[in-house]
């Protein structure tokens, strides 16, 4: 049996049923830092994929599906590219059947340069919630370098989260 092929392309409007099944999704969301008003998973599935699509036009960021054999599994992208440090976010999710198999960690590998160039960046930054272990693995298994942590920083409804924050510099790719 053939190993399935991982793809990462640009985001297209076909692609808002399997967004909205992540946008739906809780184990998804729960550290995803969505901010929406929406509560319609569908709703919120246009928001994001209009956000990611404007971040590309804006020159703000870069957002591309990840995709097995042509099928929409995650999205990872860059946002709020900041010029006076050539830093930006980065954001990712991945529908739970794919979780534990190591392909957002090929998708980062095969994704995080093309980023760099593309958005001619000197640092990505990552921030995690100290309950989501995975991602901090997933992050320092890439390079990144936990700086520390911001206490109680974010609202998330009605209850503040700590971040840890990440970086990747240019040249540690």
């Amino acid at each position: 049996m053939s190993r399935p092929t991982l793809q990462l392309r640009n985001f297209r409007n076909a692609d808002l049923p399997a967004i909205a099944c992540a946008m739906g999704d809780e184990r998804v969301t729960q550290h995803y830092g969505l901010e929406t008003d929406e509560t319609d998973a569908q709703a919120i599935a246009r928001e994001q994929l209009h956000w990611y699509q404007q971040q590309s036009a804006d020159g703000e960021g870069w957002w591309q599906a990840i995709c097995m054999d042509g099928q929409l599994v995650g999205a990872l992208g860059a946002y709020d590219r900041d010029d006076d440090g050539d830093s930006a976010e980065l954001g990712y999710w991945l529908l739970p059947r794919h979780w534990g198999q190591g392909l957002m960690r090929s998708a980062l590998q095969l994704w995080l340069p093309e980023a760099f160039n593309h958005l001619r960046l000197h640092s990505m930054v990552a921030y995690v919630e100290p309950e989501n272990t995975a991602s901090a693995r997933l992050l320092t298994s890439l390079g990144f370098c936990r700086e520390g942590l911001l206490r109680e920083c974010s609202k998330r409804g009605s209850r503040y989260v700590s971040l840890q924050r990440f970086t990747l510099l240019a040249h540690e790719l």
